[in-house]
């Protein structure tokens, strides 16, 4: 089983959009945090999750449109 892409660097984030979900096909929202680490780089890295709107989808919890 491949791992689910969550990280991504500032610049890449800034890129993504929402997206359907991987489950229901519902348009999902994405969610964008950054990831302090403390050194100021100037290209941080970004957790990145989408969230189905839908209560009753798997995909509510959050999900992953790629694999590392």
């Amino acid at each position: 089983m491949s791992i689910p892409k969550t990280i991504y660097s500032q610049s890449e984030a800034r890129r993504l959009r929402d997206h359907s979900c991987i489950h229901c096909g519902k348009m999902s929202r994405i969610d964008r945090q950054l990831q302090d680490d403390g050194e100021g780089r100037p290209d941080p890295d970004m957790s990145v999750l989408w969230y189905c709107p839908d209560v009753l989808c798997i995909g509510h919890d959050g999900f992953s449109i790629e694999s590392q």
